[in-house]
């Protein structure tokens, strides 16, 4: 996805915040991260939303894949390293890479 692509999505449409379906929020509480996840779907497609801790933003769009242990998802984007997250029906956001998934996010409070 390209940069000015990402830009136009930082700035949805009222439209597109009411018909967004947000299906959690979470945090990357390992050391010196503190970043906020939220995972949402809009038109049947995933979007994972992240803000850094240090103000920085990243708005990406998944490549979604049901399995038994939830639903896949991979950065459309692509990941070098084989990393990916697993969205599971208890609705745990996993961490995940070829051989094991290794951190879980912790949900994010209410607003």
């Amino acid at each position: 996805m390209s940069v000015v692509e990402k830009r136009r999505r930082l700035f949805w449409q009222d439209t597109d915040l009411e018909t967004r379906e947000v299906i959690g929020r979470w945090v990357d509480e390992r050391p010196l991260l503190g970043d906020n996840i939220t995972v949402y779907k809009l038109a049947d497609t995933y979007y994972l939303e992240t803000w850094y801790n240090d103000g920085c933003h990243s708005l990406d769009e998944m490549i979604s894949k049901e399995s038994d242990d939830g639903v896949k998802l991979e950065d459309k984007g692509g990941n070098i390293f084989g990393e990916y997250f697993m969205l599971t029906a208890s609705n745990e956001l996993m961490f995940c890479n070829s051989s094991l998934c290794y951190y879980t996010a912790t949900k994010a409070e209410a607003a």
